[in-house]
């Protein structure tokens, strides 16, 4: 970045009200994501992972080396090196880096504020109030028979009783964390986008711009993570093309009846019953519009 540029972009002062996205992997997070940062007060990048870093112990997510944790973090947000070592060393948490990671990347977007979406945030409310406590967090859901169906192609998380458990854990997360979160459906997303999003951004407190709900497609995530990683994301994939409606209802043609009726059944026996109802006839309610 041109050091007209950053200085440019440090001429105001940062929010103390970041913005948080959760919910179940294939739900839409990233979409969401890719679209509030269309906003120009909003700069919203690729996941952190920062509850499952150990800052104590100095390890990253999945037990790697803190060094190594910190250098992707450096990547995924375009951050020298150093920089982000630097930072890791004056920080006392995960959540001080992160929040370090993410005021420096919006800085250089020339932007007052910061979104930062993982899928598990909805499992980790209470953090996020304690750490931010003036973060606004907003909880996708979707459709759970395609959710279902679409780790079915990703080939994760796609027998009845591995998938049960993952939604459950989400989905009782965010029923307890429901007064404090804004629920969004992923169906209402692609089919009234403008509507949806208008419903968001008046929940964190932006103005209306009319482009947040508008989305054409991007590559550079998924170029960046396949550089970084060499990890060929699904979800990045679809990333790169316009917002379409055409992964509703998609597990009429992947998911049995008699799977389904265990799948409903598993999460009955787990006290979910009711709200895997409630979203599977909202997800109906909103294509019939």
């Amino acid at each position: 970045m041109a050091d007209g540029a950053r200085s440019q972009g440090r001429q105001f002062r940062m929010t103390t009200t970041p913005i948080f996205i959760g919910g179940l992997f294939k739900s839409g997070t990233s979409l969401l994501r890719a679209m509030l940062g269309q906003h120009s007060h909003i700069a919203a990048g690729l996941e952190t992972y920062w509850f499952e870093v150990d800052w104590d112990a100095r390890l990253g997510r999945d037990g790697e080396p803190l060094a190594d944790y910190v250098e992707r973090m450096a990547g995924f947000f375009d951050i020298e090196i150093e920089w982000a070592h630097s930072a890791a060393e004056k920080a006392e948490s995960a959540s001080a880096f992160v929040t370090s990671i993410l005021n420096e990347f919006a800085i250089r977007q020339g932007k007052p504020r910061w979104a930062e979406k993982t899928p598990g945030n909805i499992l980790h409310v209470s953090r996020i109030k304690e750490n931010w406590p003036g973060a606004k967090i907003i909880h996708i859901i979707r459709d759970p028979r395609d959710v279902y169906a679409s780790l079915r192609q990703a080939k994760k998380w796609d027998s009845v009783e591995m998938f049960g458990n993952l939604w459950c854990d989400f989905m009782g997360a965010g029923t307890r964390a429901a007064s404090v979160v804004h629920e969004m459906r992923y169906e209402d997303l692609t089919l009234t986008p403008e509507e949806c999003m208008r419903k968001a951004i008046q929940f964190v407190g932006e103005p209306w711009e009319p482009g947040v709900a508008k989305f054409s497609g991007r590559s550079e995530d998924y170029d960046k993570v396949m550089t970084l990683s060499g990890h060929a994301s699904s979800t990045l994939d679809r990333l790169r093309h316009p917002l379409t409606n055409n992964r509703i209802g998609i597990w009429r043609d992947l998911i049995a009846a008699d799977e389904l009726k265990s799948l409903r059944d598993f999460v009955a026996d787990c006290g979910l019953g009711d709200a895997y109802d409630h979203i599977t006839e909202a997800a109906v309610t909103s294509t019939s519009r």
